[in-house]
């Protein structure tokens, strides 16, 4: 009789445990891995990138054949509507909690519109620290093409920005949630790197090989302007980003070209009163060292062409961005925050109310070279 009843008590705790009968496997799903937005004649269009997770398990050993990429498109009045048509119009369950990547368009930058963020913040699957792109280019072509040796796309700069960044630092990538915060302050300036593909710098035997790489930005003030830079017109914010790993200068003295790396600038803006505005100082320590000199010459000389080199890219990514109300240096942010009354008090709106040709007062650089790259002992003296 006892046993009987231990039987019939241990019966309910069976029934309890949890078992495996909703287990999923990796071959259950269709991977999301990044996702694109279009804007066109009133409705979003939606690309996704599907790629195969079992291609990429394989890694260790360089893949004989390239993974397929798949990629989806459709279009609705919302985000919303296009990604349920493409679910509609899957072979399997979608899951985007893999989402590595948002690039969005030039046409829904035009549009000013916030919907995109908000639908990134209302799904629960999808995270904050995802990298965000802007383009001018194909959003199909972009998100077909391969990494090298026939690797999968989750190995280009559209997955690992970051990678490219430390070893060759101009357009620093951000996050959706950095984009997202600064998009929020109307004075704070975003930089939101565009991202584009080309077949010129690269081959595979005897055709081209598609890369991508960052062709420049777009400078986005609040909901005022957003117009797009070029990387070299946008050359002087790296001298005022503390994240700068390694960035390369080429200057020309006595015929000869002069290369250097630098990095790790130290750099602080001060707003000045002067004439009745606020102007701003800004001083650049920054150390680097040379990797090409053919010949002999002054290191004074190579420093100070150097410091009037890094002052003359701050000076005209400055003027550029007065031609086009944007405020790409960041000038506006830097005012709020330390003189916060003066700010208020003028209601400044848009970049054209606080600067101008002459806002800035002073600059000061100063270039330290580390190492002069010569086989002999002080071969630059």
């Amino acid at each position: 009789m006892f046993r009987i009843c231990k039987i019939w008590l241990t019966l309910p705790l069976i029934l309890l445990l949890s078992g495996c009968w909703d287990e999923k496997t990796i071959q259950d799903f269709h991977y999301i891995t990044a996702m694109g937005i279009d804007y066109k004649d009133g409705e979003y269009i939606v690309y996704t990138q599907l790629v195969d997770f079992s291609a990429v398990a394989k890694t260790e050993s360089k893949p004989t054949q390239t993974p397929p990429v798949y990629v989806g498109k459709q279009k609705g009045g919302s985000i919303s509507i296009a990604i349920n048509q493409l679910m509609r119009n899957t072979q399997q369950a979608l899951y985007m909690g893999h989402v590595s990547t948002f690039v969005i368009s030039e046409n829904v930058l035009n549009q000013q519109s916030a919907e995109i963020v908000d639908y990134i913040y209302r799904n629960q699957l999808l995270r904050y620290s995802a990298n965000i792109f802007a383009t001018k280019s194909s959003m199909e072509q972009l998100f077909s093409i391969n990494g090298f040796f026939n690797l999968s796309p989750l190995y280009t700069t559209l997955y690992f920005p970051e990678d490219v960044y430390r070893n060759r630092s101009f357009i620093q990538p951000i996050t959706v949630q950095k984009y997202y915060s600064n998009h929020r302050e109307k004075a704070s300036t975003t930089i939101l790197p565009s991202i584009s593909w080309n077949d010129k710098a690269w081959r595979e035997i005897d055709k081209k090989r598609k890369s991508l790489y960052l062709d420049g930005a777009f400078v986005i003030y609040y909901k005022v302007s957003q117009p797009y830079f070029s990387e070299k017109e946008l050359s002087g914010v790296r001298w005022l980003t503390k994240k700068t790993n390694r960035t390369p200068v080429n200057i020309n003295m006595n015929k000869q070209d002069i290369y250097a790396s630098f990095s790790h600038p130290d750099h602080k803006v001060k707003p000045v009163f002067k004439d009745g505005k606020y102007k701003f100082d800004i001083e650049v320590d920054v150390s680097g060292k040379i990797n090409g000199l053919d010949t002999q010459m002054d290191m004074d000389k190579i420093k100070r062409t150097f410091e009037n080199e890094i002052k003359k890219e701050i000076q005209t990514t400055f003027k550029t961005g007065l031609q086009r109300n944007a405020d790409p240096l960041n000038f506006g942010k830097i005012l709020y925050i330390k003189e916060t009354k003066y700010w208020q008090k003028n209601h400044f709106e848009e970049p054209a109310d606080f600067l101008d040709k002459d806002s800035i007062h002073d600059i000061d650089v100063k270039v330290h070279i580390l190492n002069t790259g010569g086989l002999e002992d002080k071969p630059l003296e």
